[in-house]
């Protein structure tokens, strides 16, 4: 019990910090983040999947501590691996990036965005209204998990919800555990706050998932707990084709590489190995498209593949 309330408070320290009014980026990270012109510029991505047509939306993206992101390493070589791979080494920047799905029949949207968590966040409604897609015309919510940066824009400024016609769906251990008094003992509650203020409006819309199976046709949730009891994968199919949204499974190619790197943020930690092992390996036996939903650079999209002993990232090359 000592070490879980150990690392609830650190866990609750970094959240307080991060969560702060930023005035900026350290200076090498900005550098990086004005260059970088899939970081700057690209609000969405649209691509087909089968018969499916898909958008990758930004919700903007968040610059943590390199010690919060891997916590259980030494700093200076994170900082090596991160310079090896040409991202920031004061800072680990994150995109948030979110998937639009036209199937035909359904208008799918998975995960709100952060909403104004950060000054860096909130993008999500600008991105959609640029690639034609209104907030209106959002009839099925998947939520993956009900972090902040997952259901921060669930919401609008009026407390009504910013998808008025949409039904949601989410793992009912996920929405149990948010209103649990076990949420207490091993989240911050400033997360907790947050959840039931922008789940309690969805209920009575709310479809609680307890098995895996297609939720739509095509689409299928697939458990994935750990880093938080109720985290759940996506799994799209159509035709021959398939893409895996992966949440927060995996929140960093690096943590593929060293599957032992741990950030601060999974509830479960053993857990969350063994949805990582379960999932990683699921993506690296199939050709299937992956968004690694904070793998830079946006629009996060790629391949999972077997790299000694643990995956590798290898992002979609840009045209």
């Amino acid at each position: 019990m000592k070490d879980l309330i150990n690392r609830r408070n650190f866990l609750r320290s970094s959240v307080l910090a991060s969560t702060s009014i930023c005035t900026g980026l350290p200076l090498s990270g900005m550098e990086f983040f004005q260059n970088n012109i899939a970081f700057r510029k690209e609000g969405s991505f649209s691509f087909k999947l089968g018969d499916f047509a898909c958008v990758c939306l930004s919700d903007g993206g968040h610059s943590y501590k390199v010690e919060d992101f891997f916590s259980n390493v030494p700093t200076n070589l994170v900082i090596e691996e991160l310079h090896k791979k040409g991202f920031p080494t004061d800072n680990v920047w994150t995109p948030y990036t979110h998937l639009y799905i036209n199937t035909g029949e359904n208008h799918v949207l998975i995960d709100m965005g952060a909403g104004q968590l950060f000054n860096t966040t909130g993008e999500l409604l600008t991105n959609m209204d640029i690639a034609k897609i209104q907030p209106e015309s959002i009839d099925k919510i998947i939520i993956t998990h009900a972090h902040p940066d997952h259901i921060g824009g669930a919401l609008d400024q009026t407390g009504n919800p910013a998808f008025p016609n949409a039904e949601y769906f989410i793992w009912k251990g996920e929405w149990d555990f948010w209103y649990s008094k076990e949420a207490f003992e091993k989240a911050p509650r400033i997360f907790i706050e947050l959840a039931q203020k922008n789940l309690d409006p969805l209920k009575d819309l709310m479809h609680f998932i307890d098995h895996e199976s297609d939720i739509l046709p095509g689409i299928k949730m697939i458990s994935a707990p750990g880093h938080t009891p109720g985290h759940a994968v996506v799994a799209i199919s159509s035709g021959a084709e398939s893409l895996f949204y992966i949440g927060d499974v995996v929140l960093h190619p690096l943590h593929l590489e060293n599957p032992d790197w741990l950030p601060i943020y999974d509830i479960i930690p053993e857990k969350a190995a063994q949805s990582k092992q379960k999932i990683c390996n699921l993506l690296s036996e199939t050709d299937a498209w992956v968004i690694g939903q904070h793998f830079p650079p946006f629009p996060s999209l790629g391949h999972v593949t077997r790299h000694e002993s643990g995956w590798e990232w290898l992002p979609r090359k840009n045209s």
